[in-house]
């Protein structure tokens, strides 16, 4: 079998993703993790602001009520109570947070990089002398202006070296 024939007539991610889909998590893993990482340390810096300003603010007003009431022991236990349910609940909404933030970091660097790796593919594929490859993107990917020209530069190198 020839290196030309074991080229594909058309490049696509999702072929990529069915032929190693366990090694295609990552297609560019230093890209994708230090892009996540971006925004995993965006989102704990904005989270932390949030949790800071809660814990402060609901301490300050738990004081205010221990002030001007008097409170008995046992409504001191339910104020404390309640504002321990509330940093739980602030708490777990962060980490929800983030874990949907890690989640579509990765997915839309898929859709990012995807593109990326079928390019790189066909360009390769040209520089060989593998002309008239053609890249099929999956609907919601990045770049689709420039597979559409990729393909029409090899569609038209195809013609011209099939003249010679």
């Amino acid at each position: 079998m020839s290196n030309k024939e074991s080229i594909p007539e058309v490049i696509s991610p999702a072929d990529l993703a069915n032929r190693r889909s366990v090694r295609n998590f990552l297609l560019q893993p230093f890209l994708q993790i230090q892009l996540g990482l971006f925004s995993v340390v965006l989102s704990f810096a904005f989270a932390g602001v949030i949790a800071w300003l809660f814990y402060i603010h609901l301490n300050q007003f738990a004081s205010v009520v221990i002030q001007l009431t008097d409170a008995e022991e046992e409504i001191l236990k339910l104020l404390y109570s309640s504002l321990a349910e509330m940093r739980a609940a602030v708490l777990g909404t962060i980490v929800v947070f983030l874990i949907l933030n890690i989640a579509s970091s990765i997915f839309f660097t898929h859709r990012m990089v995807g593109p990326t790796v079928a390019f790189r593919r066909m360009i390769r594929g040209l520089i060989d002398g593998h002309y008239g490859m053609q890249i099929k993107l999956r609907d919601g990917d990045a770049f689709g202006e420039v597979a559409d020209e990729l393909n029409e530069l090899s569609s038209q190198l195809s013609e011209k070296h099939s003249r010679k």
